[in-house]
């Protein structure tokens, strides 16, 4: 998360985006559901915040490989 002007780079493909965690409304990352399974393995694997492209793409590709619907 990044409080300051300078947008956020995601770590996952290096893209810049204004994480809104710090801001006074909800982040775009809110509209998503994330399992903890999947939750846990990013915070293992990067530091910071990602993009919402990726983050949908995760999201995504975890409900193909399990068969869940959203």
């Amino acid at each position: 998360m990044n409080t300051a002007s300078a947008p956020d780079r995601c770590p996952r493909c290096g893209a810049g985006f204004a994480c809104g965690a710090a801001g006074p409304g909800a982040c775009a990352c809110s509209t998503l559901t994330l399992s903890a399974a999947l939750q846990a393995q990013l915070r293992q694997q990067f530091d910071g915040c990602l993009c919402l492209p990726c983050l949908q793409l995760l999201a995504q590709a975890e409900r193909d490989a399990t068969g869940a619907t959203a």
